[in-house]
């Protein structure tokens, strides 16, 4: 069976989420239904439910409701060719399975490997099918793609929109230039079709031009072994680029891929596209000289415009197989002092690497090859800093073959630069990065986290096990990128450990994980004041109520905040002055028994059983609650209302006043005009709760989150903030 990866539009965020980033795309599981072919009638078990349950036949049933409203769905027709071929009805599979293909399903990588078409008689017809297909889409993309020369323009004809119409003209350029792939779409009357207004961006389906770039597989598939994703358009009148980036799961703008877009005639449309050969590192075309592309128009709604090859993109950014013509570069026209590298992967788990590295130089004679192996903070790798060896080079290419031995190179992440002196005397440098994870380190590292204390052991052991995910999902050549920072954190909080004894610093953030009610581990940011005496008591201020995404900003937030804060000096002059540790919580204590079980974790490992809770949106509801009950550990409460706060339920009463100090922090311009914050306030009065009120003006932000929950603390602590 196949079930779609979840899209996810326009999360434009400047930073990488740490661990999140470490997850992969979901991978496509098999003998499980798309997540789409619920029932059509809104009632009852769906498909998926049912054949998750083992329920093959009313599966089916469910699924053939689905197909009713939606009778040309490509991934329907594919999912009823499985389940007909686990009931044995070989002929229908067959059927439907072509009529599947015929509709547009691509996944042909998936399907060739899906258990439910390699049983029974039909198996052998099934699989010719989808090799049948595979062969076909393969002489597509060479009869669609080109040989490419460096500096020569070379135009591809796109196809037609899929609704039938005829050729309108709609073509690009490829330009093959050092330092970038460049592509000029020209799409004759289409200015207004597909990019109809001043907001009109590929990836929430409002316009634009989508283009895949990548690795060819050479498998004769005609797919990409590896696709990136760019996105270009127009936001509020002003062109924009983006990429897909995988890792997150999200489109980020990127200044670099910024188009220029133009009209020609009436109401034609140009745009001009400059893709650095950096954005699909390590990817280059001396080393990878067959590349897929495809460019596709997309107009208002998603609807498919012209495009190179007739296969989808947007609903599969994150896959790494996709068709595209193939282009062939022709290395022997790559300009003088053209330098670049490949290695077969970038994770090395120990013994020899190959790497592969091609030079392009003016004329024959010796050069001089250097290579160096640094760390992630810059440090040698290797006793001589640097293996320097002298190189013969041709006129035009010359390839060189290397294996280096990483058994002598520690784990960790792994900087590999290759700097080349050409015989004219010109240099030229190519860098990578790669994942020395060492023969065992697995089980290295489950040596060195077994000492661990308790409390701590679950962090360490929450960073290994993402790892490890991040490992089997990691796409072969690709830069490890987070992957490699998530293990150097790792690396860093178990020495810190073999030094101090404890995982957590002196200072600043440091991710945590404590355990659910239910077991399960939860990441917390933990955030330690700088300037505290060793030795000092603490007090934890717990924060909740923000999402997953925001939780690194409040972090950072906060401890730039305590880093200026002028009130360090008179609570490290004070005998006994508690400092504070802001424990950062998970959205998951939108629930009363989260919220309970992660402030009694922090109270009772930081604060001596108690701590000060500031919650904002949905943290505000459990912790009313929570602060009711009595005998919580909480000392005190701090409500962030605005205009995102929901009102409270109807059917729920609002508990009797605690008798801690509440401070309510109100946004006025957002809770004037929504929200249920004012309708809350008049209910907590009627109960008795006695409120601090504070009115904000301006809207509410992380920033204003941060700084005046440090502010309230501090004034709780009895000292004066220099704010």
């Amino acid at each position: 069976m196949h079930r779609l990866p979840p899209i996810r539009f326009v999360v434009m965020a400047a930073t990488a989420l740490l661990l999140a980033s470490c997850v992969g795309a979901r991978a496509i599981a098999a003998g499980t239904l798309a997540d789409n072919a619920g029932s059509a009638a809104g009632s009852g078990p769906s498909a998926t439910e049912l054949q998750r349950a083992g329920r093959v036949a009313e599966a089916l049933e469910a699924l053939h409701r689905d197909l009713a409203a939606r009778p040309d769905d490509p991934l329907l027709l594919y999912n009823q060719a499985c389940l007909e071929n686990r009931l044995g009805r070989g002929a229908r599979a067959v059927a439907s399975l072509q009529a599947a293909l015929a509709a547009g399903f691509d996944d042909l990588a998936h399907a060739a490997a899906d258990p439910d078409l390699a049983l029974g008689e039909a198996a052998p017809q099934l699989a010719r099918l989808i090799a049948d297909q595979r062969t076909r889409r393969g002489e597509m993309s060479v009869r669609r793609g080109a040989r490419i020369a460096q500096g020569v323009s070379t135009v591809l004809a796109l196809e037609p929109a899929p609704d039938g119409g005829a050729p309108d003209g709609s073509r690009v350029a490829v330009t093959w230039r050092p330092a970038h792939l460049e592509l000029r779409l020209e799409a004759p009357g289409g200015r207004g079709r597909w990019l109809p207004g001043g907001d009109a961006v590929p990836w929430n389906g409002t316009g634009g031009l989508l283009v895949v770039l990548g690795p060819h597989a050479g498998d004769g598939t005609g797919e990409t072994a590896d696709a990136f994703h760019f996105g270009f358009g127009i936001e509020k009148n002003v062109p924009v680029g983006a990429m897909y980036v995988s890792s997150v799961g999200a489109w980020q703008r990127v200044r670099e891929l910024t188009p220029k877009v133009r009209s020609i005639g009436p109401d034609g449309l140009v745009v001009d596209v400059a893709i650095p050969w950096t954005a699909i590192a390590p990817y280059h075309p001396l080393v990878d000289p067959a590349l897929g592309l495809n460019v596709a128009l997309i107009g208002r709604g998603g609807d498919t415009g012209p495009r190179l090859m007739p296969a989808p993109v947007l609903g599969r950014a994150a896959e790494p197989r996709h068709l595209t013509a193939r282009l062939d570069c022709e290395t022997t026209t790559a300009a003088h002092g053209s330098f670049a590298g490949r290695t077969p992967s970038s994770l090395v788990r120990g013994g020899q690497l190959a790497l592969n590295l091609v030079a392009v130089s003016a004329a024959a004679g010796r050069g001089t090859l250097r290579l160096a192996f640094s760390d992630s903070d810059g440090n040698p790798l290797l006793d001589d800093v640097v293996a320097e060896d002298p190189v013969e080079l041709d006129a035009g290419v010359t390839r060189v073959n290397l294996a280096v031995d990483f058994e002598q190179l520690r784990p960790g992440p792994c900087h590999v630069s290759a700097d080349l002196q050409l015989p004219d005397g010109t240099r030229a440098q190519w860098a990578t990065w790669l994942l020395n994870l060492g023969r065992d380190w697995e089980a290295d590292y489950g040596g060195m986290i077994a000492p661990l204390t308790p409390d701590e052991r679950p962090t360490a052991l929450y960073y290994l096990e993402r790892v490890g995910a991040a490992v089997a999902a990691h796409h072969g050549r690709r830069d490890p990128g987070a992957l490699a920072t998530t293990m150097a954190d790792l690396n860093h909080m178990l020495a810190r450990c073999a030094q101090t004894g404890s995982l957590l610093p002196d200072e600043g953030v440091a991710p945590f994980v404590y355990l659910s009610p239910g077991g399960e581990p939860r990441l917390c940011r933990l955030v330690f004041p700088p300037g505290r005496p060793s030795g000092a008591p603490l007090r934890p201020v717990v924060m909740a109520g923000h999402s997953d995404a925001d939780a690194p900003r409040l972090a950072d937030r906060i401890l730039r905040f305590l880093a200026a804060d002028g009130s360090r000096p008179s609570r490290a002059a004070g005998q006994g002055a508690v400092w504070p540790v802001f424990v950062i919580a998970p959205a998951a204590v939108d629930q009363v028994e989260e919220l309970d079980t992660c402030v009694h974790w922090a109270g009772a490992r930081f604060g001596g059983g108690t701590c000060l809770l500031s919650v904002q949106q949905a943290g505000v509801a459990p912790a009313l609650e929570l602060v009711a009950r009595g005998q919580t550990g909480v000392a005190g409460l701090q409500l962030f209302i605005d205009g995102l706060l929901a009102s409270w339920p109807a059917e729920r009463d609002v508990p009797p006043a605690p008798a801690v100090p509440v401070s309510w922090v109100e946004f006025v311009q957002e809770t004037a005009v929504e929200g249920g914050g004012r309708a809350l306030a008049a209910e907590l009065r009627r109960r008795g709760w006695r409120l601090q009120v504070t009115d904000v003006a301006g809207g509410a932000n992380f920033t204003q989150v941060a700084d005046r929950a440090c502010l309230w603390e501090a004034s709780l602590a009895g000292t004066r903030p220099g704010r």
